[in-house]
């Protein structure tokens, strides 16, 4: 095997976690394959290197949280949660994290606003100078799959505090006043040790007060809930998640300091997220650009799926880890999916002509017919001739017509 001794010197000091060593040897091997005109190989690598630096980037930094700032006693995974008295099932589950290797994906917005609340922590000092204290309850709500549970996972992991995960099914009790003890039962265990509550599907416990579809016993449930979000503003960190907000008691608002809707990703972040989902995969521009295109409009939590089935139906198929690998790939991947209602991804699972027809006829979309040759595995003339055709138009008019 060509360059095997300098791919045995990369394997054994990622084994050895030696930084600087591995990018010497990384660097070796480039400059052979360069050497011996391996360029597309070599271009691989490099974007590969690309991709883990941009990884690297958004790593997050742990935030140094004083004890004086969130009191109690340490979580350990001995600690034993409260549970319903009358079903024995637990209230809320602990969780350490400290696995996520990289910060979420956020549009710009929503990445301010989660970095200037971490920014808070980082430096009580220059609030206190003006008497306030850092953020410590926040309401964040939003469509499925956009990223809330794992930005109080985030949240979490920097402030360096476990995560106490309430369970909607313990709380929820069908005995008349249970679920309003259940609250308190887990409002008095979050605030006896430092972590961050977490009140998952917070609507099913904050609803509407006045809403007709309701018995007598949610008022209870929620006061019960506004008097303890009260009690915890002196304790640890509150994060509340909801997918309806429009729900939510007009009381609950008040309560959280900050409020964060993390929606649908716009381009720039769907491309971001497509590259990380695709790694170790590292395909062109030109590839991500088409696969962003067609999943516009997605969640996150779609956008993970897809490239997950991408990476698995390359590595079956024996195809090139290539733009007109992934190319086909991805045609296969949404040929499978239920009936698509954003026109590129009908369009490319069911007839990649006219898909191409489509994008080279979008001004909102800046790639060249040089890279849909190379993303595509089509010729220059054939892609010149489905523009000119305008191939698409029938079948995006057939579809806007149902």
């Amino acid at each position: 095997m060509d360059h095997f001794s300098v791919v045995q010197s990369i394997i054994r000091s990622g084994l050895a976690g030696d930084q600087k060593a591995f990018d010497k040897q990384v660097q070796r091997l480039l400059t052979r394959l360069e050497k011996e005109g391996e360029d597309k190989e070599a271009a691989t690598i490099r974007r590969l290197l690309s991709s883990a630096s941009e990884t690297k980037e958004l790593t997050p930094s742990k935030v140094e949280v004083s004890r004086s700032m969130v009191v109690g006693e340490t979580l350990t995974s001995d600690t034993i949660p409260p549970i319903d008295r009358e079903t024995g099932a637990q209230l809320c589950t602990v969780e350490f994290p400290g696995a996520m290797q990289t910060a979420p994906i956020y549009e710009k917005d929503v990445k301010d606003t989660i970095d200037g609340l971490l920014d808070e922590w980082r430096h009580p000092e220059a609030l206190r100078c003006v008497d306030v204290e850092p953020t410590r309850s926040l309401l964040i709500f939003g469509p499925p799959g956009s990223g809330k549970t794992m930005t109080a996972y985030h949240i979490a992991q920097n402030l360096g505090l476990p995560l106490i995960m309430a369970r909607i099914d313990g709380l929820i009790s069908s005995f008349l006043g249970t679920t309003a003890r259940n609250i308190a039962n887990l409002f008095e265990f979050a605030n006896r040790y430092a972590c961050v509550l977490l009140l998952d599907e917070f609507d099913a416990l904050a609803k509407q007060r006045d809403d007709p579809q309701e018995i007598g016993e949610i008022k209870r449930v929620v006061n019960t809930l506004l008097q303890n979000l009260d009690l915890r503003r002196d304790h640890g960190v509150t994060i509340a998640i909801t997918n309806h907000d429009r729900l939510l008691d007009p009381a609950i608002w008040r309560r959280f300091e900050t409020h964060v809707h993390i929606g649908e990703p716009n381009m720039e972040a769907v491309t971001s997220l497509v590259k990380r989902f695709l790694l170790p995969i590292a395909p062109d521009n030109g590839t991500v650009s088409i696969i962003a295109y067609c999943l516009r409009g997605r969640s996150g939590a779609d956008l993970q799926r897809v490239c997950t089935s991408i990476k698995r139906t390359l590595a079956l198929s024996g195809s090139e880890h290539n733009g007109p690998g992934i190319f086909q790939a991805l045609s296969t991947v949404l040929a499978r999916l239920p009936e698509h209602d954003h026109a590129p991804a009908k369009l490319l699972a069911h007839d990649p002509d006219a898909f191409v027809s489509m994008i080279t006829n979008d001004s909102q979309i800046a790639i060249s017919q040089q890279d849909i040759a190379a993303a595509t595995g089509m010729s220059k003339s054939k892609i010149s001739e489905l523009k000119k055709s305008q191939r698409h138009l029938p079948l995006v008019e057939a579809s806007n017509a149902k």
